[in-house]
C-alpha cells in the first residue's frame, strides 16, 4: 500500500512511454502475423517452389497454432520471471532465426524428386519463428494493467489484441503483390520481406521499458511494490482451479479457433458454389476489416463503462446466430449476402475479444494478466486445430451442392452455440480488480491520503508524466 504523511496526495500517473511500448506490440504482432501466412497467401506458388502438396501448405499455418500452444506456457514465465523487455526481445529473436532459416531455403535445390532439404528447412524456420507469436499476442492485457489507467485499459488490450487480425488482413493483401502466384520464385521475394520485417520489428523493443516509474492505478500500484511477482506456475494453478475462468476460456477459444477455421478455410467451403479464390479472400477480409471497426468501438466503450460481462452477453449471441445464418446464405450467387454476413460475423466476434481479455483479468485477479491471456489464447490455438481437421474431413463438396448442406459450417455454428452462447450465460464472477481498486482508494481517504487519479465521472483526474511525482 502507498504511504504517505496525513492530507498529502497519492499521484497515479500516467506516461508518455506506454504508447511507444504498445507501438512495439503492434509492431511485432504484425511482423509475425505476415511471417504466419506467407506461404497460405499464395497457395499456388507455395506448392511450386516447395514442390508441397496442399497439406504441406496448409501445415505451415497449422504449425502456429502447435507452437503456440507449446510455447505459450513458456511466454508466461518469462515475462513473470524476466519481465516484459527481455520476454519480448527474445521471441523477436526467436523470430529473426525463422524467418531468415526460411529464406535461406530458397539455396537449396528443390525439384519434384528432391524437394526435401528446402521444405524441411522451412519448416524448421516455419515452427521456430511461430513459437515467437505468443511473446507478443499474449502481452498486451499485461502491459496494459501495469501501464495504462483504468480509463485505457481495455482500449490498449484491444489495439494490442487485434493488430494480429490487422496483419492477417494485410499479408493478405500485400503477399500477392510481393510473390507472383504465376511466377513460384518470387516466393523468395516475400521470405525476404518477411525476414527483413522481422528485423525492424525487434529494434522498438529494444528500448521498452518493463514499468513506469510510478504507477497509473491502485492495482496497478500494488503489482509494482512487489520486488517479483509470483511464480508462474502459482498463477497457473490459480487460473484453472477458478470455474469462472475455465468457463470463459471455453467460450474464448471457440470464438478464437471458429475465426481461424474460417479465414483458413473459407475459399474451401465457398469453392462448390462457384466462388473463386479471390471472392474467399474478399469474404475473409470483411470480416476482419468489420471486426477492427467492431472492436475499435467496442474498446473505449468498455473503457467508460466497465460492463464487460454485458458486453460478452450481448456479442457472443449476436455471433453465434451470424454463424447459423451464413450456413443459409453460403449458396450460388450470393456474394453479397455473404460479404453482409461476414461483416456481422466481424464486428460481433471482434468487438467482444477486448472486453474477455479484460474480463479473464477481472475474474482471476490479482493472479498476473499474462497467465490468464496466455492459457485463453492458447487454448484458443488448440480448439483451432480440432477445428481445421474436423471441418476438413467433414468437407463433401457434393453434398453441399447436390442437398445445400455445408457440414463444416453446420459443425461451426453447433459448436459456437453449446460452447459459446449458453455458457457466456452462465459468467456471473465479481469485477476483482475493480473493487480492489476501489477499496485502495478507500483506504487511502481514510489514512488522510488525497488520491489524484480515478475513473470517469469521480472527482479524480489522472496527472501525466511532466507533473508532480507518485507521493507530493
Amino acid at each position: 500500500m502507498t504511504t504517505a504523511p496525513e492530507g498529502h496526495q497519492v499521484v497515479y500517473k500516467l506516461y508518455k512511454a506506454r504508447y511507444f511500448g504498445l507501438f512495439s506490440i503492434v509492431l511485432l504482432n504484425i511482423a509475425t502475423g505476415f511471417v504466419w501466412l506467407s506461404y497460405s497467401s499464395v497457395p499456388d506458388a507455395a506448392r511450386v517452389y516447395l514442390n508441397a502438396d496442399d497439406f504441406l501448405v496448409s501445415l505451415t499455418s497449422i504449425l502456429y497454432f502447435i507452437a503456440y500452444i507449446i510455447m505459450a506456457p513458456v511466454s508466461g514465465w518469462m515475462f513473470e520471471k524476466h519481465g516484459i523487455k527481455k520476454a519480448l526481445i527474445f521471441g523477436a529473436s526467436i523470430q529473426i532465426v525463422g524467418a531468415w532459416l526460411r529464406y535461406f531455403a530458397k539455396f537449396i535445390d528443390s525439384t519434384p524428386d528432391n524437394n526435401t532439404g528446402r521444405l524441411v528447412l522451412t519448416m524448421v524456420g516455419q515452427i521456430i519463428a511461430a513459437g515467437a507469436q505468443p511473446f507478443f499476442l499474449n502481452l498486451p492485457p499485461k502491459f496494459a494493467a501495469v501501464w495504462f489507467s483504468e480509463n485505457g485499459r481495455t482500449t490498449a488490450t484491444m489495439i494490442g489484441s487485434v493488430s494480429n487480425a490487422l496483419a492477417a488482413a494485410l499479408a493478405q493483401l500485400i503477399i500477392p503483390i510481393v510473390t507472383d502466384n504465376n511466377v513460384p520464385s518470387t516466393m523468395s521475394n516475400t521470405t525476404l520481406f518477411t525476414a527483413i520485417l522481422a528485423v525492424v520489428a525487434l529494434i522498438p523493443a529494444l528500448f521498452v521499458a518493463d514499468r513506469p516509474p510510478t504507477p497509473p492505478s491502485p492495482s496497478a500500484a500494488e503489482a509494482l511494490q512487489e520486488t517479483a511477482e509470483e511464480p508462474f506456475k502459482t498463477s497457473l494453478k490459480k487460473t484453472t482451479s477458478n470455474k469462472q475462468f475455465l468457463l470463459l476460456m471455453v467460450i474464448f477459444g471457440s470464438l478464437v479457433g471458429i475465426f481461424n477455421t474460417v479465414t483458413s478455410l473459407i475459399a474451401t467451403f465457398a469453392k462448390p458454389y462457384g466462388y473463386t479464390v479471390n471472392e474467399a479472400g474478399y469474404f475473409g477480409a470483411a470480416m476482419v476489416v468489420a471486426g477492427l471497426i467492431g472492436a475499435g468501438i467496442s474498446g473505449p466503450v468498455i473503457d467508460k463503462t466497465k460492463q464487460y460481462k454485458t458486453l460478452c452477453k450481448i456479442g457472443v449471441p449476436l455471433a453465434t446466430a451470424f454463424l447459423v445464418a451464413l450456413i443459409f446464405v453460403v449458396r450460388v450467387d450470393c456474394f453479397a449476402g455473404i460479404m453482409a454476413v461476414m461483416v456481422f460475423i466481424g464486428v460481433s466476434a471482434f468487438a467482444v475479444l477486448p472486453a474477455a481479455l479484460e474480463l479473464a483479468v477481472e475474474i482471476t485477479y490479482p493472479v498476473t494478466p499474462a497467465s490468464s491471456a496466455s492459457i485463453l489464447w492458447a487454448f484458443g490455438q488448440l480448439v483451432a486445430v480440432i477445428m481445421l481437421f474436423v471441418c476438413t474431413a467433414l468437407q463433401n463438396d457434393a453434398l453441399s451442392v447436390e442437398k445445400g448442406l455445408n457440414p463444416p459450417l453446420i459443425f461451426l455454428a453447433v459448436w459456437a452455440a453449446v460452447f459459446g452462447a449458453v455458457p457466456i450465460m452462465l459468467i456471473t464472477s465479481p469485477y476483482k480488480r475493480l473493487e480492489a481498486e476501489a477499496a485502495k482508494r478507500k483506504r487511502d481517504e481514510a489514512d488522510g491520503l488525497t488520491a489524484v487519479g480515478g475513473v470517469n465521472g469521480d472527482k479524480f483526474e489522472y496527472v501525466e508524466e511532466k507533473q508532480s511525482a507518485n507521493v507530493v
